[in-house]
This record gives C-alpha cells, structure tokens and sequence, in this order.
C-alpha cells in the first residue's frame, strides 16, 4: 500500500521520481504526486494514475519548471480523506518550506492536529500525513539551534503508528531526512547519488546496493554520504541533562549506526512483462521455475543414497532457546500456530493438513487481523509460523510482536528478503519466488505451499514418524512437482481459455472441496473475485447442503475439486450431483483418466497425479488460469485490481 521514493545526486529528479512511482504501481493507490527541490518547494500531485502526474509534472506552470536534483514521490492509497488532489502526497508546511511523504497510519493523529490547530497551524487536507510537516516546523521553532535531523527525531518521538517517511526542506539543497516504524523504507547506495524507497523494485534500475532501514531508524542523506541514527537514541541525548564533564551532546550525535550493504539478487527483467499481456500471466506461467527454485539446496539427491533435506538457518542453533535449532523445536513442539491473512492464510490451512497427516502435529491457524485483537492464550512453549508474501503485513507483524514478547519461537515464511517479517522472526525460509508484481498472488502461493510442505517433511522425519523410505518417497514425488507443472502448463491454459468464455458473465460462482482442497476452493474463489469482481465463495463440498445450496440458480458455475485421493470423495460426488440438480454448470478438476463425472460436469480439467498433501500445488494452477482468463474477458484491470493493494501495510 502506498509507495515512496526520493532521490539525491546530480541527475534532473523528476523523470526519475515518476519513473520509480511506475514501478511501484503494483502496490495499489489512487493517486500519486512529486516534489522537487526549490524556493519555495515545487510540487505537482494528480488523482489517478502516474500517467496523469507524468503529464502534470512536464508542464512549466506560472514560469515554474520541476527542473532540480533532489526530490520525493508518492504514490497514495486512501486512508484518511478521499483521493482528490488535495489530498495527495507530498504535503507540505503552508509556506511550503517543508514537503513530507507517508506511508502508514498515524493513530494519534487527531490528537496532534488538535494541538497544532490550537497553535495557528492550518490544514489544507484531509490527510494524517500533513500534520508531519506542521509538526516538524513546531519543533524547528521550539530547537532553533538543533540540526534538521535532531528536530525529525524529536517530531516523531511524538508519534504514535506506523510510518516510512521521507522529508525535503526548501533551506536546505543538498538534505533528504527519511525514517521508519512498521513501514519499510531502504537506502539505495549509488555513485555520487542515493535513493530511498519503499521497495527495491523502485531502486534496482539505479544501483544494486542497498541497507535496510530498521525499526526506529532514521537516516540523513547528502550527495557526499549518510548517516543512520536510532530514533529513540536521538531523543534520549536531546533531553537528558548536560554531563557534568561538560562533554558536548554533539559528540555523541555523531556516532551513526553501521547497518550492512546487501547486494539486490533482483533484476530488471524479472520486475518486467517479458512479452505477456500481464504480471499475473507471466507469474502463473512462471511457477515451474519458482518452484525449482523453492527446493534448491533443501531437497537434494546424493548418488545412490535416498533424499534429504537441509534448512540452512532452520537447521540453526539458537542460542535465545537453549541452543536448539527451529527444526528441533518444532520437531518436539506440543502446539503450532499459524498467522497470516489473505491468500497467506490459505496456504496456511494446507499447511495445518500437511503438518498434522505427515509429522502428528497440531495446528492452530489463525488470520493474524483477528489473533492480535482477541487476547490469545500463548506459552513460551508454543511456535508461532508466520506466513506473508511481502513480509510486510502490518496485522502478522503485530501477531509476531505478540509472540516474541510471550516467549514464543518465531518462525517466518516470506518472500521479499530483509523484509520486515524476516528481521522481526527468529528463523526462517524464503520463498525464492522471485519478484511478484501482480496484486492476485499466484506463484507465491504455491511457493508457500511447497515451503512449507518441505518443513512439514523434515519435522515428521525428525519426530520419528516418518520412515526414511517414506521421506524419500515423498521428496521423490515433490521433486517431480515442477515438470509436472511444466508439461501440464500448455494443455490447462488453453482449456481453462474455453471454459473462462463460458462463465465470462457470471455473476456469482461457487468453489468447493473437502479437506486440504477445501483450502484451495477458498483460494480459487479468491482469486476470482479479487480480479474479475465476481462474487464468488469456497465451501467444503459436504457442508454445502448445510445453507449455500439456497445460492444455486440456473446455469450457476460451480466448480468442484474432486480427485479420487480425497479420503472424502464419495461426498465430494454426492455434493456434485446435488448442485447439478439444482441447476448448476459444473466444472470439476479431477484425476486424469476418471471418468465418474462424465454426462454430469459441463467441463471437466484432468489433473496430472501426485500424493495427497501435494495436490494443491497442482490443483491451483487452472484456478488462476480460469480467473485471469475471465477476468481479461471482462476486461479488468487485472495486475491493479480497483480497491486492493498488494502489501497491506497498515492495520
């Protein structure tokens, strides 16, 4: 949600700012602006989309050109206040001697305005975010002798919620101020120039070197370098007495905090459509190689002995919980919970099956947005497994906080690395997914299933309940997943193609599917109506009988996840022929070579075999296909669906 990037060095800004708002599209708004360094401050904002501010921003408007080599970006998603331009960022003090960008929420911001407003300050928006540059030039008056970073610091000591901040001043030509609090924001490191940004899609075209800004970090950038300092730190030594040996404070402002250079592994092409007419196409079409790379260097075959796996970190002391490893823990664990929203959280109840058939271990999966408000019961011997493709949930996040502060092992499952939800963990696996752009999850999903499918067989293996005949066994079948996919990829596509025109016009559509495909009806229906707006919901196909038969119309399409493996697949048949009885057109995936629903299915997709606990990361795939391809039908604007975001960063 929301999107930030800001520049400092020798090149002209502004192509540069909108260039990176472009590549930060993905992540949902609904209008965006720029600032540039200037006397006063010049700003161009736009409700819609970057290609509306790109237009804006080119224009020379009473003699003003948006010529300069320092500036910020934004792209907004609508919290407080309505998308118009007033409301877009950047925002500024009314003299426009201070310009601010913002991701995240400020919940104490009514507070803060109130006080503010009560001093003369006047509002020109809806927004929470304008009080940030009001609130700057406060302090600036109240510290006239404090550095521009010292006076930030003791503005946002003073905040209570999330940010990613950037700011720019009109005094100060050669000076761009960023800091962060459950927000991300990372420091591209260029020659002779820098860049902050809210994700390294924005910077990867600029350089590959990059340190991530953690929690309560705040960072001062001139062409010459940077300096990073600790929020809270700052503050202390502003407010604490004079030493009495007379030591000045400026000696220990200077001190800056070391954090680590990372080389980006991300590339151009990979943030690029490679010749497809969307992210979510490529993506899809790209699962195979995601998934190769999920196994590389976990699952791996020595000649001429069985499979084995290997976890990296997972397989890790820790010296906070008695010099086990995550894997030991879990292996020995009396209770796991799983924490995740969205399509996360569907991979979670995969998950809760695969775990308590493979390794005997009981799980609780929980959406995040719910465990951090109902007060859980939580021990120190508990695991919390928390699962987010960007790492950037605020609500897991905030579930994880939770954990750690009962004692809990954290456990991260993510996709984006140095992400939020990998710093905050004690251990965890990446995805290796690759970049995901489209805001419908595809190729992460199945890379979560298949991550967490390789830890499921690992922790059965280690609490003695799986054979190592076994554990070969099905590290062979997973193994074989990818090309499976591969080959299947061709003939599903263009099936799912026909039947997408078919159903193109629908106006509601059901999913069903009994035990772990349950999971994966409720993730086909989310993927339909997230793109194509289509009301659709996932039900287990024996409970449907309890209520959703009531939805069933005429010509209705149903689809129905029916393989022969399915412990429950006599009622799988029954529930098909109960919904075809009342009318609905039936489309059931089903193994290859089954003929139990034919004269019943209008259509019916064969799916290659695998075991049971793996199914899901085949069956999805012509669930995804079906969705994008009625959604393109339709016409919709698939990779930015209306209303959603791809990183849902605040609560």
């Amino acid at each position: 949600m929301c999107g930030i990037f800001a520049y400092i060095g020798d090149r002209q800004a502004v192509k540069l700012l909108v260039a990176a708002l472009k590549r930060l599209e993905y992540r949902g708004y609904d209008s965006a602006g720029v600032g540039v360094y200037g006397s006063p401050l010049k700003l161009r904002k736009k409700v819609g989309k970057v290609v509306c501010l790109e237009e804006e921003s080119e224009r020379v408007i009473d003699g003003e050109s948006m010529d300069g080599t320092c500036g910020i970006a934004h792209t907004r998603w609508a919290t407080h206040g309505p998308p118009c331009d007033k409301n877009s960022h950047p925002h500024t003090t009314k003299s426009k001697s201070i310009a601010v960008v913002h991701n995240g929420v400020i919940e104490n911001y009514r507070a803060l305005k109130g006080d503010l407003t009560n001093k003369g300050y006047e509002f020109a928006s809806d927004t929470d975010t304008e009080l940030l540059a009001h609130l700057v030039e406060d302090w600036r008056k109240q510290m006239p002798t404090a550095t521009k970073c010292e006076v930030v610091a003791m503005a946002l000591s003073f905040v209570t919620g999330a940010y990613g901040v950037v700011f720019l001043f009109e005094d100060e030509p050669d000076l761009l101020i960023g800091a962060r609090k459950g927000s991300p924001l990372l420091l591209g490191v260029g020659k002779g120039e820098y860049m902050l940004a809210s994700d390294a899609s924005a910077i990867i075209e600029h350089t590959t070197e990059v340190i991530y800004l953690r929690e309560g970090e705040l960072v001062e950038i001139s062409r010459s370098g940077y300096k990073i300092r600790d929020i809270d730190n700052t503050v202390k030594i502003l407010t604490e007495p004079q030493s009495p040996s007379g030591r000045d404070r400026s000696e220990s402002m200077d001190s800056g905090i070391l954090n680590p250079i990372v080389k980006l592994t991300l590339s151009l092409e990979q943030i690029e459509k490679g010749g497809y007419a969307h992210f979510m196409l490529k993506e899809i079409m790209d699962q195979p190689k995601s998934l190769h790379n999920a196994m590389r260097g976990r699952l791996y075959h020595p000649e001429g002995q069985p499979w084995q796996i290997k976890l990296g970190g997972m397989d890790r002391p820790l010296e906070d919980f008695s010099g086990k490893s995550p894997v030991e823990m879990l292996a020995s664990a009396k209770r796991l919970i799983v924490c995740a929203c969205g399509t996360s959280w569907h991979s979670g109840l995969i998950a809760k099956y695969t775990f308590e058939s493979l390794a005997k271990l009981p799980i609780e999966v929980e959406y995040a947005s719910e465990f951090r408000y109902r007060r859980p019961l939580l021990a120190s011997e508990d695991i919390m497994l928390s699962i987010s493709q960007s790492g950037e949930t605020a609500d897991t996040l905030e579930a994880i906080k939770m954990a750690k502060k009962s004692k809990c092992l954290t456990i991260g499952i993510v996709n984006v690395v140095g992400s939020s939800i990998a710093r905050e963990t004690d251990s965890g696996m990446y995805l290796r997914s690759g970049p995901e752009i489209g805001v419908a999850s595809t190729k992460a999903f199945t890379g979560q299933v298949m991550a967490l499918s390789i830890l499921a067989l690992q922790v059965a293996h280690k609490r003695g309940v799986l054979s190592e005949s076994e554990l070969d066994d099905n590290c062979e079948s997973l193994n074989r997943i990818p090309d499976i996919i591969e080959e299947w990829l061709p003939y599903v596509r263009e099936q799912t193609m026909i039947i997408a025109k078919y159903f193109r016009l629908a106006s509601n559509t059901l999913f069903i599917g009994c035990g772990i495909q349950f999971a994966v009806a409720l993730e086909g229906a989310l993927k339909l109506k997230e793109i194509s707006y289509i009301h659709a919901e996932g039900f287990p196909a024996a409970e449907i009988k309890h209520g959703a038969l009531t939805l069933i119309q005429n010509f209705m399409p149903v689809v129905c996840i029916a393989l022969k493996s399915d412990p429950a697949y006599s009622a799988i048949m029954t529930g098909c022929q109960d919904v075809k009885s009342k009318g609905a057109s039936l489309i059931v995936i089903t193994d290859a070579g089954n003929n139990d629903f034919d004269g019943l299915a209008s259509f019916t997709i064969y799916c290659p075999r695998t075991k049971l606990q793996f199914e899901p990361l085949l069956v999805t795939i012509p669930l995804q296909l079906f969705s994008y391809y009625i959604a393109d039908m339709r016409k919709c604007n698939i990779d930015q669906p209306r209303n959603l975001a791809k990183s849902v960063t605040v609560e």
